[in-house]
């Protein structure tokens, strides 16, 4: 067998419970978790029941992963690096199952002259892309590219 593979665990074997506390807490500390990540991180290695919980507990104590700084870290850098609108990124934190108080938060915190700059900016983008010719359906289009990306659509037609 080659020497790489004898450190490997095999599937079968299970980690045992103080093991299992030191990945997830690399886990955590690697990006901002959700509640939800951390839960299903568990099951992935072979935690279940009030060992699980246990230690659920005490990664939540020791402040490894908090639901709202994850709200609010999630939808600042998907607001700012992926250019998404407060409705795209109010549904992916809705299936992250985020408390609606923490998501209403975290999307409060997103500057809204900052929002609305950058609504405007992909709008620019979208009409020179198209054309100075752009008819009714090329607005169409240019709002749908838009509400698709999570803007609102009052907002989207009153820039357009």
């Amino acid at each position: 067998m080659p020497s790489f593979l004898k450190n490997k665990r095999t599937r079968e074997e299970v980690l045992t419970p103080d093991e299992a506390l030191v990945k997830l807490e690399h886990f955590c500390a690697y990006r901002e978790r959700c509640p939800q990540e951390v839960r299903r991180k568990l099951a992935e290695l072979g935690m279940h029941g009030e060992t699980a919980e246990q230690i659920y507990q005490v990664l939540e104590s020791d402040g490894f992963f908090n639901e709202v700084r994850f709200a609010e870290a999630y939808a600042g850098g998907k607001f700012r690096i992926n250019q998404w609108g407060r409705v795209r990124i109010r549904l992916e934190l809705q299936q992250r199952a985020i408390a609606p108080a923490v998501v209403r938060q975290a999307l409060a915190a997103i500057d809204e002259s900052e929002y609305l700059q950058t609504l405007q900016q992909l709008l620019e983008k979208k009409r020179q892309q198209i054309g100075a010719e752009a008819g009714p359906q090329d607005r169409a289009k240019i709002a749908a590219a838009l509400i698709r990306s999570g803007f609102e659509p009052e907002l989207v037609f009153r820039y357009l």
